[in-house]
This record gives structure tokens, C-alpha cells and sequence, in this order.
């Protein structure tokens, strides 16, 4: 008996949000230094310093989100299962007998979804959890009602491959 186990785990590569973020988070490093510690004004008009300070640790926790940001998928004899981190707290299970169809697709993540994360497209492209715009491939899953769900992947070739498997292991007859 031949056991499928696929794993698979993207974080968020988006460049222009970690340049943006980086950029920002050194001009108020650089408004802090120079205010704070050296005693001169930032500007013509100066924000007080707790206000540095506090935009300042706000852009440190926006940098730590995006470090934790990440989409873990899992194939199995059993079936899909994927969390995406921080905003789900279980992982979730989609079994084979749940599916009408699984195939992989090219996608166009901000013309068919509005952009990244955990997204609701429309009826036609059902919702969709991706990562980054470094891939433009999926995995489509269709539920026995029709429902839609796409799972970006860095890694189609060997997630067909995986669905190949699960054809020939007898788990889904149509469809998938």
C-alpha cells in the first residue's frame, strides 16, 4: 500500500510590502536617532516623541506579521489539509471523498481574487488562500456542492504527480 505524504510550506514574498516596510521602518528609526538622542527636531513640524515611538514599534510589529505569515499544505492518503498562519489556529482537513475535483491552474491572484491572503473571489473563482505573487499556479479544489477553493503552490508538478497517485490508489473515482 503506497502512502502519499506531500508537504509543503510558502511564506509571504510579496517584495514591494517587505521594501515598504523596511523603508518605512528605517525613516522613523532614523526620526527616533535624530530626535530622541540627539536632540533635534524631525522636520518642519516635529511629532512629539511618543508618537515616534509608538509608529515605530508599530512597524516592528507589522514586520514581525509578515515573518510569521505562511501557508502549510498537506497531501495525504487521507486528504488536504492546510493552515495559514496567524490567521487560523487548526488546520484544516478537506477529505478525498469531499471533492468532485482537484486539478492544478494558472491564476491571476489580483484579477481574480483582489490579491493575497485568505480571499473571496467570485462565484465563478470561489476563494483562495496564496501567499505571494512569486506563483501564479494552484491547487483548485472543487466540492461535491460546487463550491470552490484555491490553495497557491509553489510546487505544481509535484502536486500533480500526488494527484495522479491518489487516481490510481483507488481514493477518487471522478474527478480527482
Amino acid at each position: 500500500m503506497s502512502t502519499i505524504d506531500f508537504k509543503e510550506v510558502q511564506r509571504f514574498k510579496t517584495w514591494w510590502a517587505w521594501l515598504g516596510v523596511a523603508a518605512l521602518n528605517g525613516l522613523f528609526m532614523y526620526a527616533i536617532v535624530q530626535q530622541i538622542f540627539l536632540g533635534t527636531p524631525f522636520g518642519p513640524k516635529p511629532a512629539p516623541d511618543f508618537v515616534l515611538i509608538l509608529v515605530e514599534l508599530f512597524l516592528l510589529l507589522l514586520f514581525i506579521f509578515l515573518v510569521t505569515i505562511k501557508l502549510k499544505t498537506r497531501i495525504t492518503d487521507a486528504g488536504i489539509y492546510y493552515r495559514f498562519i496567524p490567521f487560523q489556529f487548526k488546520e484544516t482537513c478537506i477529505e478525498w471523498h469531499e471533492l468532485k475535483d482537484a486539478y492544478i491552474r494558472q491564476y491571476n491572484s489580483l484579477l481574480e481574487y483582489g490579491g493575497w491572503g485568505i480571499r473571496t473571489g467570485s462565484a465563478k473563482t470561489g476563494k483562495a488562500i496564496n501567499t505571494s505573487a512569486s506563483s501564479n499556479k494552484g491547487l483548485q479544489l472543487q466540492f461535491n456542492d460546487n463550491k470552490l477553493l484555491l490553495i497557491g503552490t509553489g510546487r505544481p508538478d509535484e502536486i500533480q504527480l500526488i494527484l495522479d497517485a491518489v487516481i490510481a490508489s483507488g481514493k477518487r473515482n471522478r474527478g480527482v
